[in-house]
């Protein structure tokens, strides 16, 4: 009877762990094909209210906007994914949450919370509290 309880507290202990860490990411692109990547963030792009308060892993080039020709100061951090072909490409904002962005392009892995904002009248996803693995 003891060794019943006991495997019955090991496998809770087991299945319960394993719960925990695959709900800590909602959307997981790492673990994808490049034409699930693209189609995903294609998809969030287009429709970003269904994906709002979501978390979610990318691996993609980091790159950067500037979104005012006055203020050059005022950039936009992105993560570029692009499709199997490589001729097409989506990006995502990221806003880090230590403010440590990388320089130069480079190959990054971000994670954050999916966040929905209005600008110039359309929605848009971005990541907020992101960080770089």
């Amino acid at each position: 009877m003891k060794k019943f309880f006991l495997t019955v507290i090991v496998f809770a202990l087991v299945t319960c762990g394993s719960f925990g860490r695959a709900a800590a990411v909602d959307i997981d692109l790492t673990k994808m094909s490049s034409t699930m990547v693209y189609s995903t963030v294609f998809n969030m792009v287009n429709n970003p209210a269904q994906f709002a308060g979501k978390t979610m892993r990318m691996r993609g080039e980091y790159t950067t906007y500037h979104i005012s020709v006055d203020d050059p100061s005022q950039i936009i951090h992105a993560c570029l994914v692009r499709d199997a072909a490589g001729c097409c490409s989506q990006g995502l904002e990221f806003v880090l949450s230590n403010g440590n962005y990388p320089t130069g392009a480079t190959e990054v892995t971000v994670v954050g919370t999916i966040a929905v904002q209005k600008i110039f009248g359309k929605y848009v996803c971005f990541l907020k509290d992101a960080s770089l693995e």
